[in-house]
């Protein structure tokens, strides 16, 4: 079969046996085994790389400790929560339903249709090597683990994109609070104090600081997303307790200590105790890097335009760069679909980011 001619239907097989294969965070292991399979069947070297807490390893095609490029992909989807049909590749109007189609299965299936173009013979020798990661869902466990070992001039890592070049990742803090207030009858409001209403004024505060109203040209502004909150006990009482959960989108150029001292000044003024869950920094990396330009070229070799954007979540690029790497994400699929039971990728997308990774292949090995 000549692969080129016949690459949509090779994609939609490829992804359909993806989706088909259970691999919620913690259960990437029929996953993994069905890749390495796949692999030494076309004579690429693998490995696996132990992942410290974790049941399974990270693999690794054409492993070496500095590679020039290393490209990643994770192999874990979200649970299946409300998903009507997490595991069955649903073809309708051009587009792949199903779980991890976008997020991120569909970029794992155009890398591997890349791949299988290129041949094994071409990787081998050259400076490039993937790596499939495990636990990005979950405490991205999977690439910190191998950032600490492997030291990639550049990383590429595959995510929903919509096809644009992301050279900007906003950084993440996880916030924990637990804000005290004084209970009183629920009819005499002026002999208590609201855990709720503080825990609603803190966020006020939060959302009007210098670092999270300021702009970022490839990301935007930051944010404060309250992800859960619980307080109060019964009616006509008034709350004494709040337990507030917030996620702090942290944009690229503020330090570290810049935006934990503006909301340390915050919680100051609170009868409130705190704690940081997680703190992973942005990055930033150049339009004119090595890696970016090569990105863009392939984009230009098969058609595509080429465009700048930031990445609003985290992905497993940030502690390549945090280490010192070139860090580009990019990849077929729309991030606002993933996690949704609506999570779909564009057939076409999917071929054009299958060309694009070929593309980029053959010039990361010339």
């Amino acid at each position: 079969m000549d692969l080129m001619e016949n690459l949509e239907s090779f994609l939609q097989d490829l992804l359909a046996r993806l989706i088909a294969i259970p691999s919620p965070s913690g259960e990437e292991g029929a996953l993994i085994a069905f890749l390495e399979s796949w692999f030494r069947e076309r004579g690429f070297p693998v490995a696996r790389f132990p992942v410290p807490d974790h049941p399974w390893p990270d693999l690794l095609i054409h492993p070496q400790p500095c590679p020039r490029l290393l490209i990643i992909a994770h192999l874990d989807t979200v649970p299946p929560r409300a998903h009507p049909h997490p595991y069955e590749a649903i073809e309708r109007d051009g587009r792949i339903y199903g779980l991890g189609s976008a997020d991120v299965k569909g970029g794992l299936a155009a890398l591997m249709a890349a791949l299988a173009l290129l041949g094994s013979e071409r990787l081998a020798g050259s400076p490039v090597s993937i790596a499939l990661t495990v636990d990005e869902e979950n405490m991205g466990r999977g690439a910190e683990a191998l950032a600490r070992a492997c030291r990639p001039e550049a990383v590429l890592a595959i995510e929903p994109t919509d096809l644009t070049i992301r050279i900007a990742e906003a950084g993440t803090m996880e916030l924990e609070l637990e804000i005290q207030g004084q209970p009183a009858h629920g009819s005499v409001v002026e002999k208590g104090r609201n855990a709720i209403r503080e825990a609603l004024e803190i966020l006020r505060e939060l959302e009007s600081l210098p670092s999270i109203q300021a702009q970022h040209p490839w990301i935007g502004r930051g944010a404060v997303t309250p992800l859960f909150i619980h307080g109060g006990e019964r009616a006509l009482v008034i709350p004494d307790r709040c337990a507030l959960h917030l996620d702090i989108r942290w944009l690229p150029g503020i330090p570290r200590e810049t935006l934990v001292g503006e909301i340390e000044s915050v919680l100051a003024r609170h009868p409130a105790s705190w704690r940081i869950l997680d703190l992973s920094p942005p990055f930033e990396t150049p339009p004119e890097a090595p890696a970016v330009q090569m990105l863009a070229a392939a984009l230009t070799e098969a058609g595509l335009p080429v465009r700048f954007s930031g990445m609003p979540s985290w992905t497993d690029a940030e502690p390549f760069a945090r280490y010192g790497a070139q860090a580009v994400v990019f990849g077929p699929g729309t991030l606002a679909l993933a996690h949704t039971p609506e999570e779909h990728i564009p057939l076409l997308e999917l071929l054009q980011a299958a060309r694009v990774f070929f593309s980029l292949l053959q010039r990361a090995v010339a």
